[in-house]
């Protein structure tokens, strides 16, 4: 017995789901605003967001409008 709904064709949009430049841009923002309200005293946790603000501002840099 074969379910029918497993095989079903659906169409497929490539774009549902995509994070946009402005949802990055968002994010950083979020996390900027976060950070300067919190109260971080260790270094390694702070070295590590430096990276991920770094590694998310190359990424922004490198999407297109």
């Amino acid at each position: 017995m074969i379910n029918k709904h497993i095989y079903k064709p659906v169409s497929y949009d490539r774009k549902k789901g995509v994070l946009t430049k402005d949802d990055y841009v968002y994010m950083r923002d979020l996390l900027e605003t976060v950070l300067q309200e919190s109260d971080l005293d260790h270094d390694e946790e702070i070295t590590k967001l430096k990276i991920l603000f770094i590694r998310l501002d190359h990424h922004i840099d490198r999407l297109h409008a």
